[in-house]
């Protein structure tokens, strides 16, 4: 079966205030900009890949694989998905993955192509041994236990064309936000008695 979706899926004010951080309405933004993307993997759940099919028919969704893996990979692959300036994909992700560390969310302005191939460039990385690796940069674990120990020039090349990542929350209900100068952790980021999810103040 598949794991439970958010336990505060019907906490109303933590989804406001989830809502507010990711579209940076707390911080001048005065109505939401289509610029919030998710990088979801679908082999976190076999829910999510045929969902992304469907919106993929409206919305921009766009495989990080490409060629003959981006066939026969594609029930697994991690996804860039565009939230928009609506609450479509929003709440889909909240009531079913919120806390079950599905991908990460992410800020930029850049064009959809753009940011697809910079997140392509992720996707594999070289050891000093020369071995090539699968980065699994999207899952929030990964991303938030990575990005602290980056020196400039490696958060320059996970950052790219994007302005700030949201890691989390996961099982442990905390959040991390990451802006290229400012790593930021807040615990109990979805407990609705510690003030939820709010953005950087």
């Amino acid at each position: 079966m598949p794991p439970e979706g958010n336990p505060f899926r019907d906490d109303l004010e933590a989804r406001e205030r989830a809502i507010r951080t990711l579209w940076r309405l707390d911080e001048g933004e005065e109505k939401r900009l289509p610029y919030v993307w998710a990088v979801l993997d679908a082999a976190r759940d076999e829910r999510i890949y045929p969902t992304l099919c469907e919106f993929a028919k409206t919305r921009e969704v766009m495989p990080l694989y490409s060629g003959r893996s981006a066939t026969e990979l594609a029930a697994v692959a991690p996804y860039l998905v565009c939230l928009g300036n609506d609450d479509v994909v929003f709440d889909w992700i909240w009531r079913e993955g919120w806390t079950q560390h599905w991908g990460i969310f992410l800020w930029s302005s850049a064009l959809p192509q753009r940011l697809r191939e910079h997140f392509r460039r992720l996707t594999m990385v070289r050891t000093e041994d020369g071995e090539t690796l699968l980065f699994r940069f999207y899952d929030p674990r990964v991303l938030s236990a990575f990005l602290p120990t980056c020196d400039e020039g490696q958060r320059r090349q996970v950052f790219g064309v994007v302005e700030r990542f949201w890691a989390g929350p996961g099982a442990d209900h905390n959040r991390r936000d990451f802006s290229f100068h400012r790593m930021t952790s807040y615990d109990g980021g979805m407990d609705p008695a510690k003030g939820g999810l709010h953005g950087d103040r």
